[in-house]
């Protein structure tokens, strides 16, 4: 029998075993203050197939494991986390929750042509300029368009 699959927005403080199908749109490594050739952490953005996403971190004690085998832009199941608040102060996702990788915590990349690649969080341009609109503790991406014409 498959194990059921479940939607980031399924995903309460309730439980550990969580199984995610999700895109890493975002990965970054935060490095040790003092050994900056060292990883602190490393960072993750995660999106579902419905477009929800949420912040996941992977912590010094367990980077080992996963350091080599996660990439940006790859699909992966995933299961078995610690769930914690996102009260963090930049928030990298609207979610209140963020996911914390353990020793236990299980990745295995899958391929899957329907889940779709709809990475980006895209913004007007006038709301990027406009200071109300701006909540600068959220990440949002932002296209540009430069066009080259003649000398004047």
């Amino acid at each position: 029998m498959a194990t059921q699959l479940h939607d980031i927005k399924q995903i309460s403080g309730n439980l550990m075993q969580w199984n995610l199908k999700v895109r890493v749109v975002r990965m970054w490594v935060i490095p040790d203050q003092f050994k900056p050739e060292i990883p602190l952490s490393i960072e993750l953005v995660l999106l579902d197939s419905k477009g929800d996403r949420i912040y996941a971190s992977i912590g010094k004690y367990v980077v080992k494991f996963f350091r080599n085998k996660i990439h940006e832009l790859r699909l992966y199941r995933m299961r078995y986390f610690v769930v914690g608040p996102n009260n963090l102060k930049l928030r990298t996702t609207t979610h209140n929750l963020r996911l914390i990788f353990t020793q236990k915590t299980f990745i295995e990349e899958t391929t899957d042509p329907s889940f779709h690649m709809n990475i980006f969080n895209l913004r007007p341009f006038d709301q990027l300029t406009n200071q109300h609109d701006v909540d600068e503790t959220k990440l949002f991406d932002n296209s540009s368009f430069v066009q080259v014409g003649a000398p004047i």
